[in-house]
């Protein structure tokens, strides 16, 4: 009997039921009683879900604290932590039980299936969810908006349809049995909140509302506003989830808070969920197992891999918190996938032998063969696991005990004879095989962060053994994702996905679309229908050969998909998994190790036994509604913003209010940007207001150099081929669908990338806004950075929150410098050759050679082994989750703030020891100081007066410098302690080639880089006598 969260209970009991909605969140009762929420039963419905966790009922309140390693994984809140489907996975997979929808019923040919959803049940705004929502979803969205209907809808080749019977029942029908139905209504989100989003669709809405929303957002076509209208973000937007997004913030942390009309309760009758928000901090995907081992994370699945055991298991007992191994569906934690749909460039001799060798079921076998698989288990996995391809698994009914061996033996023997086979005998002097016609032969390896290096290393020497070369590329994903739409890629590194139940997710024996890594293109034309024919399919698909065994393995889904029986699925799709064995689509390494959870003591009704994979929104599917602490602490600060949320939606600064039709712009720090940019303008005009001449040829000579830089800048930065926008687009042209050209079109427009260089030059600095005064032709000149490629957003809203703390961490840093170098480097040198001058000069050179973020690391370490502290961020979780500030938190962050500014600031305050020493010295040796003190002046006076001033003059020099380091920060520093800096957000837009927020970032900092030169040149005309006497003409 497996386990299950939900509970049946008979709905005709009414009021008289003990689960029938009455109890609440204590946040949600004051809310009722100052009469902004109606009562609860009013909000839940007549026919809630009723669920319980393992542990029982729990308590109201907490913050579920969450890590994310981007901006873009905080989306996971609408899958795996909102599982708002129809139907719902149960903690173990099987049974599949009724969420949204009541109940359901199929007909005995698995052609019609009706849908039943509960009575009562609400949008998170309080509107009726109905089947009319279903509808729109079906009719408006998907046979409207989108190129295709989505792939679940076709049975036989033939698009099913939606009908609606009732207000609260739907018909599914299809033209030939379908009997993988509930299977995938358990992902797909197929409903849509009409009475919100019809205003803004791109046929149906209202031209006035979506023209002036287009306007304010900067958006130039109706499906890109429609797009981002339904963005997870958009806190207008309704949704059905247990938690939802109120305010919008343009940076970590980001907060969820308690649906006040979530339609689900306890047995007792409380409405769920008990946690009242989760909040979301991104760290950088290397960082995040070290944040969860030192307790940071209430409860974290996501990006926690078995490389982490050993770590958490150390650090269990002494940050409070569990480990859980959950089963992992997905059966491959490192596979190399070879591309079949390998692209031959025009005139390109390589890839069109590439081709041919990648599409060779020989050459694939022959690469697995040379494999040592024994040796990467041992000393990768820790021993775990045995030598295996990717399979269901041992504990799946689809399991294929042929597939999970096939070519896995390590043999370099039969390897050498099968590549010898294919012609490949020919070699270099290094012993490295060459293509048949004598031509260098090198393939690549590419993977992201996602999956990591991995085994790769020893896969690349086992190759090298047998004679193949290959080369590792780790990928940003944008062009990771590119190159492989664009059928560019040798091999890919991913790991498996759902393979446990094939009729869930068979991409990994099946190429069904795009993410069928190893034939992408065959994935595509059968995505959109190509085996029955769609001309459609050819758009970005490739038709495979009729005798081709991938298409024999398409067929076999195809005739397993509408077997009406579990056990005829089994039977059926055997033999896709023995075409898989036999033809090597993808080389895998062991049997993946489990799936590792940590959990916080007292976060409780956390299932320790599920199974976990993307195609069973885990967690969702262990009953995240039901999680509980068991004594919840939050602030009275965060309690009060936490209702605030619950009652008012904050949206973005760019949002419409479509009664009037005005931008509800609200300031913020995405302002202090170009409050900044105007704040040097001016006081550039006050300077000049001084008349000195000194002063008048800095300021003329910063024009022509900002010029020069600008050019260089933006030359510089559109010089690699393919930025952030031309990736996405190779990308959207690879598909071939309509929406995606006209993707292209909104984005050719939106960046002018049809315009010639120097036009797109103008418009980036802000030139045209002199002769427009048009808002949309702000440039750098007015403040205004532009757009993000990437995420569409304002640069100005992206780094605004950031600024703040980076001038703050930066500003502690130049005191702590000058606080600690200034005195010591006096000190060294009047005691020069002395035993303290050598120690701190050892000192110094120590503080010189070691990294800073190798600093970071190891205080990170002893922090939190010797002193229990976690110095990560800048607030502990429960400081970081309450928004007022009392003297528990202004202490907290003091514990952590002296990190960044040490390990910053040592390199500098070092070297400038040695600076200062180094001046003095010099200083000190001059003959007015021997007259000086000759004459009897007292030796710390003179010191003081004279040489300790003049030897300043290095330090005011090198102001120009630190005042870029106000913005930039310590990048690498701050990724590694999970500081919410500007250095990071820069160092992300030039790794994905974001153009308009790198070289707006680096126009910055030159720009504050000449006026801190400015500013150090007037301290020196303050200072140095000699400058001011000979009017500042050196």
């Amino acid at each position: 009997n497996p386990p299950v969260v939900q509970r049946e209970v008979d709905y005709s009991l009414g009021k008289a039921a003990p689960w029938f909605p009455k109890g609440q969140s204590p946040i949600l009762a004051e809310l009722v009683k100052e009469n902004k929420l109606p009562p609860v039963a009013e909000r839940v419905g007549s026919e809630p879900l009723v669920l319980e966790g393992a542990d029982g009922i729990g308590n109201y309140g907490g913050t579920w604290q969450r890590l994310a390693n981007s901006p873009s994984d905080v989306g996971v809140i609408t899958w795996r932590l909102s599982g708002a489907t129809l139907v719902r996975w149960s903690p173990m997979g099987y049974p599949i039980r009724p969420h949204l929808a009541k109940s359901w019923k199929a007909s005995p040919d698995r052609r019609e299936w009706t849908i039943t959803l509960r009575k009562g049940v609400k949008w998170s705004d309080g509107a009726p969810f109905t089947a009319d929502d279903i509808l729109y979803w079906w009719q408006d969205e998907q046979l409207k908006i989108s190129s295709a209907p989505v792939d679940w809808m076709r049975a036989g080749g033939k698009v099913g349809t939606i009908e609606k019977v009732d207000d609260l029942t739907v018909k599914f029908k299809f033209p030939t049995p379908n009997g993988v139905l509930l299977e995938s209504l358990t992902r797909a989100v197929c409903y849509s909140p009409r009475h919100y989003l019809r205003k803004y669709h791109p046929d149906l809405g209202d031209e006035k509302v979506m023209n002036a929303t287009m306007a304010a957002r900067g958006i130039t076509t109706k499906r890109a506003l429609y797009t981002a209208l339904v963005d997870f973000r958009n806190p207008e937007h309704p949704r059905m989830w247990p938690w939802v997004y109120r305010t919008y913030k343009s940076s970590s942390p980001e907060g969820f808070v308690r649906n006040a009309y979530f339609w689900a309760v306890d047995p007792k009758g409380n409405q769920l969920p008990y946690v009242d928000r989760i909040l979301f901090e991104v760290k950088s995907p290397q960082i995040i197992p070290i944040a969860a081992a030192a307790g940071d994370a209430t409860m974290q699945d996501r990006h926690i891999s078995f490389d982490s055991y050993t770590m958490l298991m150390e650090g269990r007992k002494r940050n409070g918190y569990e480990v859980y191994n959950w089963f992992p569906a997905s059966r491959s934690a490192f596979t190399l996938w070879p591309n079949n749909n390998r692209l031959v460039a025009p005139g390109d001799e390589v890839s069109r032998q590439k081709a041919v060798l990648l599409a060779d079921k020989r050459f694939r076998q022959a690469l697995s063969l040379a494999i040592n698989r024994e040796q990467i288990i041992k000393a990768i996995y820790n021993g775990l696991g045995e030598p295996a391809q990717i399979d269901p698994g041992r504990e799946s009914e689809f399991h294929s005990a042929k597939l999970m061996k096939s070519f896995t033996q390590h043999d370099p023997q039969r390897a050498n004879a099968l590549l010898d086979e294919l012609g490949l005998t020919k070699r270099d002097l290094e012993g490295m095989r060459l293509f048949p016609d004598g031509s260098r032969m090198t393939w690549y390896i590419d993977f992201t962060d996602f999956t990591g290096e991995g085994p790769g290393q020893f896969v690349v020497d086992n190759w090298a053994e047998v004679g193949i070369r290959a080369i590792q590329r780790a990928r940003a994903r944008p062009l990771f994702s590119a190159e492989k739409a664009a059928l560019l890629h040798d091999f890919t590194v991913w790991t498996g996905e759902s393979e446990f139940n094939p009729m869930v997710e068979p991409r990994s024996f099946v190429p069904t679309y795009i993410e069928s890594f190893y034939a992408p293109a065959y994935g595509i034309w059968f995505q959109k229908g190509g085996l029955y024919g769609d001309p459609k399919a050819l758009q970005g698909g490739q038709e495979p050969p009729q005798n081709h065994p991938l298409r024999r393995a398409q067929e076999v889904l195809e005739r397993a998909r509408q077997a009406p029986t579990r056990a005829q699925q089994v039977a059926i799709f055997n033999e896709a998994l023995d075409i898989a064995a036999e033809n090597v689509w993808s080389i895998s390494i062991a049997t993946p190790p489990p799936q590792l959870a940590v959990v916080k003591n007292g976060f409780r009704n956390v299932p320790r036994n599920v199974i976990y994979g993307a195609s069973y929104n885990t967690p969702a599917n262990a009953g995240i509604e039901t999680f509980y602490f068991e004594k919840p602490r939050e602030s009275a600060g965060a309690i009060a913003q936490i209702k605030r949320e619950i009652n008012v939606v904050t949206p973005p600064p760019d949002a419409v209010n479509v009664d009037t039709l005005k931008v509800a712009d609200s300031g913020g720090l995405g302002k202090l940007v170009s409050t900044l940019v105007y704040a040097i303008l001016a006081l550039g005009l006050v300077l000049v207001a001084f008349k000195h001449p000194y002063i008048g040829r800095r300021i003329l000579l910063m024009i022509p150099t900002m010029l020069i830089i600008s050019v260089v800048t933006f030359s510089i930065i559109q010089m690699p081929p393919g930025d952030f926008v031309q990736t996405r687009i190779t990308e959207l042209r690879a598909t071939g669908d309509e929406a995606a050209v006209e993707e292209v079109g909104r984005l050719v427009e939106s960046f002018h990338l049809d315009e010639p260089g120097w036009k797109q030059y103008t418009r980036w600095m802000g030139f045209n806004w002199f002769t427009t005064f048009n808002e949309a032709d702000k440039g750098l000149l007015q403040g205004q950075m532009g757009r993000s490629m990437e995420t569409q957003k304002s640069v100005n809203d992206i780094v605004g929150d950031r600024v703040l703390l980076t001038f703050m961490v930066s500003l502690g840093t130049i005191l702590f410098t000058w606080a600690i170098a200034l005195p010591i480097g006096i000190f060294s040198a009047v005691r020069q050759y002395t035993a303290s001058d050598y120690v701190l000069t050892f000192l110094g050179f120590i503080g010189m050679c070691v990294p800073n973020f190798l600093l970071a690391i190891l205080l990170m370490y002893w922090s939190g082994k010797y002193l229990g502290i976690n110095v990560t961020g800048l607030f502990s979780p429960e400081y970081a989750a309450a928004p007022e500030w009392t003297w528990g938190k202004i202490v907290d962050l003091l514990q952590h703030i002296w990190v960044p500014i040490v390990v910053i600031a040592t390199a500098g305050t070092a070297g400038m020891i040695r600076v200062m020493r180094g001046n003095l010295l010099d200083e000190v040796r001059k003959p007015y100081v021997t007259t000086a003190m000759a004459k009897g002046v007292r030796p710390f006076r003179l010191l003081m007066k004279y040489p300790v001033r003049l030897a300043l003059n290095p330090f005011i020099s090198g102001i120009g410098g630190i005042f870029p380091q106000l913005v930039s920060g310590g990048a690498i520093v701050a990724i590694v302690l999970s500081l919410p800096m500007v250095g990071p957000v820069m160092l992300q837009g030039l790794m994905t080639q974001d153009i308009y927020l790198a070289g707006s970032m680096l126009m910055v900092l030159s720009l504050l880089g000449i006026f801190g030169t400015l500013v150090s040149d007037l301290l020196l005309l303050w200072i140095d006598p000699r400058i001011r006497m000979e009017g500042g003409s050196r």
